[in-house]
């Protein structure tokens, strides 16, 4: 029993430093950039990038792809130590990742030019807007967003999970069946599930409902097949049905909506006022991006706080969900405390960070209100003190 008391001690030490160390890089990350952004800004870096553009071509979308393939090329090369330090030297100082240095510098490049394929989508559509609708630019740039999000959420099950993991059918037939019967008996269809090879790069266990109709699937990392009871699962399970259930991805598209608004009302505002600032002459100036960039970081910041407590809320109400119709609460409660050691999640990260950058409620919040729940379950009484 101390033994247990000390090494469950330990994992929460761990997960504290773990925590601490991710924060600090989010904190490097973000200063870093806005450095960048603005040496790219007063150096005249930016102006110089568009002189260069300019000399390749003379169509104005072709320019702005060049300098945005240069620009996202200096920045990747400038960032890529910290990321290497982030996401493979610190997984592997904490032992949560199985990846090697060639499977870290595959998946990085991949990213990589994934991310450039989307900004170049994302951008070029954004400064025909800027173009076109100079004086009120910010509302379609609303409507472009919500489409591109959507697409996204489209694509991502079928197109871009599969470039990073293997997928296959679920192999375990009885799991199967009774995740698809549940999510039945809520009225969602779900054609398949499927198992990711999460444990090729790591040993942090996921599940997830994703996609839309006919593309929506359910998907298992194996960390979790392989660690977890078939009860465990269905209690994580029925947490994502939860957000289906209660139209969250809906809310969080509405939601989302309202704070890009705001965002590029404010941008358009911030940008008229401070482009001759920075010698700028029209406010689709390519030499701009780099302007428009640090912009939209600094109000995504600013905005960031209100996103995580409206997520959190919805966290907390499809964790309700869950309870509410699982039978076994007493497998909830397990399956969270698994997944806090497995992920080294930080039971009770401070008030300040949880209130800025935590979009799920903290484990021991999530631990205090599933036990509150099984208290009022007579026939689960005594089980879930088991776990308090």
């Amino acid at each position: 029993m101390q033994k247990n008391s000390m090494d469950m001690e330990e994992t929460s030490n761990q997960a504290r430093q773990y925590s601490k160390l991710k924060t600090q890089l989010i904190v490097y990350q973000l200063l870093l950039t806005a450095a960048f952004l603005i040496t790219m800004l007063f150096s005249g870096a930016s102006l110089f990038l568009k002189a260069l553009v300019i000399g390749l071509s003379r169509n104005f979308y072709l320019q702005l792809g060049f300098y945005l393939v240069i620009f996202s090329g200096i920045y990747y090369l400038l960032f890529i130590g910290l990321d290497f330090y982030g996401s493979f030297l610190l997984e592997h100082k904490f032992k949560l990742s199985n990846q090697t240095i060639l499977g870290w510098l595959k998946q990085s490049i991949k990213k990589g030019l994934l991310s450039l394929l989307m900004l170049l989508a994302a951008a070029e559509a954004f400064y025909f807007l800027l173009r076109n609708f100079q004086n009120n630019w910010w509302l379609p740039a609303t409507a472009l967003w919500l489409m591109l999000t959507i697409t996204l959420a489209k694509i991502t099950p079928i197109l871009i999970i599969p470039l990073f993991y293997k997928c296959r059918p679920l192999v375990n037939r009885e799991l199967k069946e009774n995740l698809i019967r549940l999510s039945k008996n809520h009225g969602v269809r779900i054609k398949e599930v499927f198992e990711v090879q999460l444990s090729k790069d790591t040993k942090k266990a996921n599940a997830a409902v994703v996609g839309f109709g006919k593309g929506r699937r359910i998907l298992l990392g194996d960390t979790l097949l392989e660690n977890y009871s078939d009860q465990e699962i269905e209690a994580i399970f029925a947490h994502e049905l939860g957000h289906l259930c209660l139209l969250h991805t809906w809310k969080i598209f509405a939601f989302g909506t309202v704070i890009s608004l705001a965002s590029f009302y404010l941008t358009f505002l911030l940008l008229k006022t401070s482009l001759t600032f920075f010698g700028f002459n029209q406010i689709y100036d390519i030499a701009a991006f780099a302007l428009l960039a640090l912009i939209l970081m600094l109000l995504g910041l600013l905005f960031m706080p209100i996103q995580n407590s409206f997520l959190r809320h919805l966290e907390k109400n499809a964790d309700m969900f869950a309870l509410d119709h699982i039978q076994n609460k007493q497998s909830f409660i397990a399956a969270i405390k698994k997944l806090a050691n497995q992920n080294l999640s930080d039971p009770s990260p401070g008030k300040f960070a949880e209130f800025l950058l935590y979009t799920h409620p903290p484990i021991s919040k999530r631990l205090h209100y599933a036990g509150e729940k099984s208290e009022k379950c007579p026939e689960q009484r005594h089980t879930a003190k088991d776990f308090n």
